[in-house]
């Protein structure tokens, strides 16, 4: 069972023509969905491409907190490990994407209630198949939840992913340094690991980062694909030429497609294309949540420009 711990909260996206709306403005919506955001679309672009997905995190008992629950339980996701807070409020994120595939967020924090990490979660981190978890932070307690289950991983020998993302301005994101350390898999932008190793070039940073504990380190650099480096090995995947319709979500599906890729033992390059195939993949669709791209759609991505790399329909178990 793969974890994803946290960032539990409720995309409301809605495409317009431009962003720079004024005052009594009044422009036409092309496209309006409600469902799972966050981390919930790393564990759902990890159930479509057949891994088992087990949540961890708290929403409250309202109409958001509802259509989490309900939207990921459909994506056969596991949340039965969620806390429902009745006097809670579930964050809720407005995701603007103009005509270009850009978007930008309104973040409504909400009001969560779990300040540490409950001891009820530990036994099903510590037999997991893996943790993944980002750095946002919605509440003062999550870098202290974080951290303690990425300790709790590594301590049991289970492989841990994070992605830093930018952190929240409200919370002081220097645990973010820490917490980078823990991951056996670190997934960054070039800004992201800048800001983590104090390096300036991007493979030097890669570098720094590693040395301090990682196996892996990803930099992600959007529509120029990303670069893998280990001790022993660098490897550079370009970007995947498309129009992007909403780039939402491609990190979060570039996520999930290395721990997939990771998990089942791919080498760096096929681990390249199938992250940047399945980023691809997402930028062609609209939204996110249960629009995450299908293993149809990557393999697609994967044969238009010719990868060796083919996923199963039926995923086969996880080597070990």
């Amino acid at each position: 069972m793969i974890i994803i711990l946290g960032d539990i909260l409720a995309d409301y996206a809605i495409r317009v023509e431009e962003l720079t709306i004024q005052p009594k403005d009044l422009q036409r919506v092309s496209y309006l969905a409600l469902g799972p955001g966050g981390a919930c679309n790393v564990a759902i672009m990890a159930a479509h491409l057949g891994l088992a997905v087990s949540t961890l995190g708290e929403v409250g008992q309202d109409l958001f907190g509802e259509i989490v629950m309900e939207g990921l339980a459909a994506e056969g996701i596991d949340v039965s490990g969620v806390i429902v807070t009745p006097q809670a409020r579930t964050p809720v994120a407005n995701v603007l994407v103009d005509e270009r595939g850009e978007p930008a967020y309104l973040g409504f924090p909400g009001d969560l209630h779990v300040m540490a990490l409950p001891e009820t979660w530990r036994p099903a981190i510590q037999s997991a198949e893996a943790l993944f978890a980002d750095g946002w932070a919605e509440h003062a307690g999550v870098p202290g939840i974080v951290m303690n289950a990425l300790r709790a991983a590594k301590d049991a020998g289970v492989p841990t992913f994070f992605d830093p993302g930018p952190g929240n301005p409200k919370v002081d994101n220097a645990w973010h340094i820490d917490a980078a350390a823990l991951a056996t898999v670190l997934l960054a932008t070039e800004d992201e690991a800048r800001r983590l190793s104090g390096e300036d070039d991007p493979v030097n940073s890669a570098r720094v980062l590693l040395s301090r504990g990682s196996r892996l380190v990803v930099i992600k650099r959007g529509m120029a694909g990303c670069f893998l480096l280990t001790e022993d090995d660098l490897h550079i995947a370009p970007g995947l030429p498309v129009v992007a319709r909403d780039a939402t979500g491609a990190g979060d599906s570039l996520a999930a497609a290395i721990m997939y890729g990771f998990l089942h033992q791919f080498g760096l390059q096929e681990l390249g294309d199938l992250g940047n195939a399945t980023g691809a993949a997402k930028v062609l669709k609209l939204g996110t949540g249960h629009n995450m791209p299908t293993v149809s759609e990557v393999n697609a991505m994967l044969q238009r420009f010719g990868s060796n790399v083919k996923l199963s329909e039926t995923t086969p178990p996880l080597p070990g």
